[in-house]
């Protein structure tokens, strides 16, 4: 009974090294881990999410397959498209850094299907080293920080300079980049990009901000890229 299984099995699948599928599987699962603890690893905690690292780890194992499985180079074309386009207008990713980090997958999926083993490793390795080295470069320091400030001021009061010389002081830089009127017009939101030139001195910067502004509302938040802030 098992052998006729045996043997229907290996004619439907006929053409095709099933051994050599999976060594191709095996390889894309292990590098998939590698490129997931890397992206574990460069992001921030509190905006990694534990569900695209699970992508990660599928990602290169099923392009491995579809790979492995197909013959011509027209059919492997039209799979990457097909999981490309999945990736692409299926998903909810916003970051930049993510989509990076699911061509790198797909691009380490395609090398094991096509059995480049060591090619895959070694670009695994030089792409893990990168992204690391960049993460380090690049974490937050306390100084020169890229913040959003947002500052809602009263209709009694004109604005116009009121806050210049407080984010002369406290920031390298600064720029009006939108400004809201809300509450029925009795209240403006002003919206600037600013960078601070030290985040320790956080309080004594909203402290000096709400005796100008009447107390009124403040927030100081992650850097918005302005295209960002003016679609919200």
């Amino acid at each position: 009974m098992f052998q006729e299984f045996w043997t229907s099995l290996t004619e439907v699948n006929a053409g095709i090294n099933l051994l050599q599928v999976g060594a191709s599987i095996a390889v894309a699962v292990v590098l998939g881990v590698i490129v997931y603890f890397a992206h574990k690893f460069t992001t921030d905690e509190f905006v990694y999410d534990k569900d695209f690292g699970l992508v990660l780890l599928f990602v290169p194992a099923t392009v491995a397959l579809l790979i492995s499985i197909t013959s011509t180079s027209i059919s492997r074309a039209l799979s990457i498209a097909g999981v490309l386009a999945i990736i692409r207008y299926r998903s909810t990713l916003t970051r930049p850094r993510d989509l990076v980090y699911i061509f790198f997958s797909v691009a380490v999926g395609f090398a094991a299907g096509v059995k480049m083993y060591l090619g895959a490793l070694i670009f695994v390795v030089i792409g893990v080293v990168v992204a690391i080295l960049f993460a380090l470069f690049t974490a937050e320091k306390t100084k020169n920080i890229k913040k959003t400030l947002k500052i809602a001021v009263p209709e009694s009061i004109d604005y116009a300079g009121l806050f210049d010389g407080v984010l002369a002081k406290y920031t390298n830089s600064h720029r009006l980049v939108a400004v809201r009127i809300i509450s029925g017009g009795t209240v403006t939101e002003l919206t600037y990009a600013i960078k601070m030139k030290d985040t320790k001195d956080t309080k004594a910067f909203l402290d000096e901000l709400r005796t100008l502004n009447a107390n009124f509302k403040l927030a100081l938040q992650e850097y918005t890229p302005v295209d960002m802030l003016l679609k919200q």
